[in-house]
């Protein structure tokens, strides 16, 4: 049975050969390595001493970074800034996706198609004002009551709508910067390393992303507030933002 349905699935799904067979300059040798640890830091050096995809990944594993102290920084963040309940941090999540949809839409637009890190400057440094607005509004938020509130109290807050709407500038900053970078590794590098340049910019977000979380952690146990780590994620935009810049003129 199981030989009889291989053989009518072969008749339908094409042959996918590799896309080139011969081995590239500057990158490591294709085969199966087993540790783990080894093939990781080869296929991740490999990778970044090209300087465009350096800058890329940089990019997208700073940008990655941000995303982790702001999406760890939500639940506190409703519950003991803006004393909502679940429902409104269930909407912040629904507010940040479809923001980062209608980034990727609006950029594509913009860039008609080519693969630019053009706007990713401008992008990152919209992405912080829209935080440092958040920051603003929630520093000193007055509290409707005692009780957490639901999303239709929250809403009826006179700050509310502001905070929605901030949040979804930020998401939409977000997507229009990372995106094309994404567009990038997988259109500047010969077919045959497109998958190993992906596995390599996972993995330095990876790290981005934990090392952003002991940070926070560490930030957090020194007393720093969660309006005070919006404050910090603004002013990295900014960093962000060079590295965009730094990306463009590496392409031009």
């Amino acid at each position: 049975m199981v030989a009889l349905i291989g053989r009518i699935a072969g008749g339908f799904v094409p042959p996918a050969p590799p896309a080139d067979d011969a081995e590239i300059p500057g990158y490591p040798h294709r085969g199966m390595d087993w540790h783990i640890v080894r093939a990781s830091i080869t296929l991740v050096s490999a990778t970044l001493h090209v300087r465009r995809l350096f800058l890329a990944i940089l990019s997208i594993s700073f940008f990655w970074a941000m995303g982790a102290v702001l999406a760890a920084q939500f639940p506190p963040l409703v519950k003991n800034v803006l004393f909502a309940d679940q429902s409104v941090a269930t909407l912040f999540l629904a507010v940040f996706s479809v923001g980062v949809a209608i980034g990727s839409v609006a950029i594509n637009r913009m860039l008609k198609g080519n693969v630019s890190a053009r706007f990713a400057p401008s992008s990152a440094l919209l992405m912080g004002i829209f935080v440092l607005l958040l920051y603003w509004l929630t520093k000193d938020w007055t509290p409707p009551g005692t009780e957490l509130v639901d999303v239709r109290e929250f809403l009826r807050h006179p700050l509310g709508w502001a905070v929605v709407l901030d949040l979804l500038g930020v998401a939409i900053a977000g997507g229009m910067f990372v995106v094309p970078l994404y567009a990038f590794l997988t259109t500047t590098v010969p077919k045959s390393e497109t998958a190993r340049t992906v596995a390599a910019n996972n993995i330095v977000n990876s790290g981005a992303m934990v090392l952003a979380t002991l940070i926070l952690t560490g930030l957090v146990l020194v007393g720093v507030s969660v309006a005070e780590t919006l404050f910090l994620v603004a002013v990295a935009s900014v960093i962000a933002a060079w590295l965009g810049w730094k990306l463009h003129l590496a392409c031009n």
